[in-house]
C-alpha cells in the first residue's frame, strides 16, 4: 500500500517497475525525464507475521534503464572497484561515511515516527549500523543499485555520484521504459 498522496496511476506504475507488491508504504522520491518513477522511498520498518521488522535498504531504484546499466557495471566488477576505493581513498571513504551516517539517521527518524514509541533495540541497531544496502559492514559494497538510488534520492553518496557520472541520468530522450537501456547513456 502506497502513501495516500500517490495517485492510483502512479502507484500502479511504481509497483509495475518494482516488479512486486511492496511490503510497506512508499513515496515516489524522484522521476525520470519522461515522468516515470525513478526512485521510491519506503518505510524502513514493516509489520509482518505479528512482528515489526527492519528494512534498511528502503530506497529503491525502479527505472528499468538505470537498473540495467547498473547491472552491467556490477558485471564489469565495479562492486570490487568501489570496495577498493573505499579502502584506498580516504577522502572518498570519509564522504561516503558521512552520507551513510546521514541516511541512517534519516532512516531512524522515519522508523521512530512510524513506530510511535521507542524502537526495539535490535531494530534500532540494524537501522543505525547498516549501510544503505543493508550491509553490517558499512564500507562493504554489495549493491550498486542501492547506492545510486541513495544518491538520486538524497545526494551525498560518492558511489552513486560516480555511477551516474558513468551512465548518465535520465532525461526526456532516455529510454527509461525499457530494460534494453537503448536510450542515452
Amino acid at each position: 500500500m502506497a502513501d495516500k498522496s500517490i495517485e492510483e496511476k502512479d502507484y500502479q506504475k511504481a509497483v509495475a517497475l518494482l516488479g512486486r507488491e511492496p511490503r510497506s508504504p512508499f513515496i515516489i522520491k524522484t522521476r525520470c525525464g519522461n515522468g516515470n518513477p525513478q526512485t521510491l522511498v519506503a518505510d524502513p520498518i514493516f509489520f509482518e507475521d505479528n512482528l515489526w521488522k527492519p528494512f534498511p535498504s528502503f530506497i529503491w531504484l525502479v527505472c528499468p534503464r538505470l537498473k540495467a546499466l547498473v547491472a552491467d557495471l556490477e558485471q564489469q566488477g565495479f562492486v570490487k572497484y568501489f570496495s577498493q576505493k573505499l579502502i584506498n581513498d580516504e577522502n572518498f571513504r570519509n564522504e561516503y561515511l558521512i552520507g551513510q551516517k546521514e541516511i541512517a539517521d534519516y532512516r531512524l527518524r522515519l522508523a521512530e515516527e512510524k513506530f510511535a514509541k521507542p524502537l526495539p533495540q535490535h531494530i534500532y541497531d540494524i537501522l543505525k549500523n547498516t549501510s544503505i544496502a543493508g550491509s553490517h559492514n558499512v564500507c562493504g559494497v554489495k549493491c550498486l543499485h542501492a547506492h545510486l538510488a541513495h544518491y538520486l534520492a538524497f545526494g551525498n553518496n560518492p558511489i552513486g555520484k560516480e555511477i551516474i557520472e558513468k551512465i548518465g541520468n535520465c532525461d526526456k530522450e532516455s529510454n527509461c521504459d525499457s530494460e534494453n537501456a537503448g536510450g542515452k547513456k
